[in-house]
């Protein structure tokens, strides 16, 4: 049987037909799914952001690098031993708990065997530490992957360099900037390249002798990785370098940075600063620190470029 159409008087008392589909709530109106869309907003908001995040290879590059950093410092603090005097205050406070605790109370402790469980803690810690350090290796593969492409663009920052040395252009610069800091931007320009190129290249090497690609010794990979720490070493002193020019130019000038200008300098100098000793620590066999701190530092410092992205490419 087909529906029949209803009619409705209106205010200056004319009939309107009305078919019965529009009596009807349209989808996503009804009852059923109108709580949907503002349980998912915030949802649906992340992914749109992450999305944009995303549209920028260099942005992806960093997340991936946070990521697994961060899983890298996860792995590292599930690995880590808990201090004696920890599990000490634990079996007191237990045995505390049982002696004041009243007896149905203590009836239900003894009934979950949470003694039994706590025993059961440091395998647990253990079997996750394992499924973290597994993820870290799969995200440091994906990111030496990235940077093995990354060689063809410092290939061309390279080749642009030496070009642009020998070019006309460069003596015209020199007339309008002062000598010293032509030749203090450039060479630390050949810093960072040489810095860059050092590091990708030793790096990358390493990796495909590690995967069966090349057949070098494990005496070679272990020394082209070092080389490749050398490499990133002298990257971070060309932008600690970078800094400092910088802002030896702007106070020279007279130039006063904004407020967000400030801050993004600040950070950076607190990202090359923690670089710094991490560099040390890795290319030393013994390190400088607990591995635990070195991974936490790295962690934080890959957080705070990722907070300055995210924030960046944010909808206002």
């Amino acid at each position: 049987m087909e529906p029949s159409a209803s009619s409705q008087i209106t205010s200056d008392g004319t009939s309107v037909i009305k078919s019965p589909i529009e009596d009807e709530p349209a989808v996503g109106e009804g009852p059923l799914f109108r709580g949907i869309p503002s349980s998912l907003s915030k949802l649906d908001g992340f992914m749109a952001h992450m999305n944009r995040l995303l549209l920028n290879r260099e942005n992806h590059d960093y997340l991936i690098l946070f990521l697994a950093y961060a899983s890298h410092f996860v792995a590292t603090a599930l690995e880590t031993p808990t201090p004696k005097v920890l599990w000490d205050l634990a079996n007191r406070t237990s045995k505390l708990i049982s002696r004041i605790a009243p007896s149905r109370l203590s009836l239900i402790l003894q009934t979950y065997r949470l003694q039994s469980l706590m025993t059961k803690i440091p395998t647990c810690k253990m079997v996750l530490a394992e499924r973290m350090r597994a993820l870290s290796d799969i995200l440091m593969d994906w990111q030496i992957i990235t940077r093995l492409w990354g060689l063809l663009a410092m290939w061309t920052e390279a080749k642009d360099f030496f070009v642009g040395l020998a070019a006309p252009k460069a003596a015209k610069e020199t007339d309008n900037t002062n000598l010293w800091d032509f030749v203090a931007e450039k060479a630390i320009k050949a810093t960072y390249i040489v810095g860059l190129l050092g590091y990708y290249g030793a790096e990358n090497v390493a990796w495909l002798n590690k995967r069966g690609v090349f057949r070098f010794s494990e005496k070679t990979e272990s020394k082209l990785n070092m080389w490749s720490l050398k490499g990133w070493g002298v990257f971070v002193f060309s932008e600690l370098a970078q800094l400092l020019h910088e802002r030896s130019v702007r106070m020279r000038a007279g130039e006063e940075e904004s407020p967000d200008e400030r801050k993004q300098t600040r950070t950076k100098f607190v990202q090359v600063l923690l670089w710094g000793p991490l560099t040390v620590h890795w290319s030393r066999e013994e390190g400088l620190m607990p591995e635990i701190i070195a991974s936490f530092l790295s962690a934080y410092v890959e957080f705070l470029t990722t907070r300055g992205l995210w924030r960046g490419t944010a909808v206002s």
